[in-house]
């Protein structure tokens, strides 16, 4: 799973028999069915676990009423090499944090799971992963750090998660790309482009700045910060590849291949939405602008 998209700090929870739509800004509590119909998911918040996703955020951070546990959850669409790939990695946070897979990641059909040795921190703390990927390329990751007499706890609450998790054909919004002026291919648009997603709130900020360059080579940027248990709760990733694109008009695809091989697919979507009119990444706003980083 790409680094990036695993090191996102997350809250999510609710109840209820009948779906209902992820929202940002709203504070769920557990037992709810909640689905997000960009992604084409839906799952149950495992009971004792409550919280929600602050407005203008694509990330989730989840806890439960001891506050010793942070469950880090992540989607996007991978494939099977992705995820093996970068739960196989090292994720570096700030203040020389770490989190390294104790051994090799294991492996059942399309579930991974393995402990983490968490370095760098004023108290022991530990770490597990668990990831699941779906139908339609979408996969779904949770990083649990814990207190050691929680990490249990931390373990069962990734796992009812990704257990109630169905997936179902991702539900694209069409917009209007030619009214909004842009006539070229998404592979020509894009070029020289700077894509900018970021949130802040509070003691919480997510950022992610992908920068596209014409001779097909992209950088990615990614950090999200919160409180969390392990006091700075700082995470970052860098990511270099290659960048294709496709698609013209209402929607198209983003492609990032890595320089390790793995791969990124980012829907395109041009238009109004809730955050203005602007390209769409997987239902998130980026902001777009010209770049003078590519050499």
């Amino acid at each position: 799973m790409k680094q990036n998209t695993l090191i996102a700090l997350f809250c999510v929870s609710l109840v209820s028999a009948a779906q209902t739509e992820l929202s940002e800004d709203v504070q769920y509590q557990g037992n709810t069915l909640l689905k997000i119909s960009s992604l084409g998911i839906s799952f149950t918040i495992p009971s004792g676990w409550m919280g929600g996703v602050p407005q203008g955020s694509s990330v989730m951070v989840l806890a439960e009423a001891s506050n010793e546990i942070t469950l880090i959850v992540t989607a996007s669409e991978m494939d099977e090499q992705s995820v093996f790939s970068e739960l196989q990695k090292q994720i570096p946070i700030d203040g020389g944090i770490s989190i390294s897979p104790i051994g090799l990641v294991k492996k059942e059909g399309k579930r991974w799971w393995g402990n983490y040795r968490v370095d760098g921190v004023t108290q022991e703390m530990k770490g597990f992963v668990e990831a699941r990927l779906g139908d339609y390329g979408i996969g779904v990751g949770c990083i649990v750090i814990a207190l050691p007499t929680a990490l249990e706890r931390g373990k069962q609450g990734a796992s009812q998660l990704l257990h109630s998790m169905s997936f179902t054909k991702p539900v694209v919004q069409t917009t209007n790309t030619a009214a909004a002026g842009i006539s070229q291919p998404w592979s020509e648009y894009l070029k020289r482009k700077s894509l900018k997603f970021y949130y802040t709130q509070g003691d919480f900020s997510d950022s992610d700045f992908i920068t596209l360059c014409s001779d097909g080579s992209y950088a990615r940027k990614k950090r999200t910060y919160s409180g969390g248990v392990s006091g700075t709760g700082s995470l970052n990733s860098t990511d270099y590849g290659r960048w294709q694109a496709q698609g013209q008009g209402d929607s198209g695809t983003l492609i990032l291949i890595s320089q390790d091989g793995s791969r990124a697919e980012l829907r395109i979507q041009y238009g109004q939405g809730n955050k203005g009119t602007g390209i769409y990444l997987n239902g998130s706003r980026y902001y777009d602008e010209l770049t003078n980083d590519c050499h």
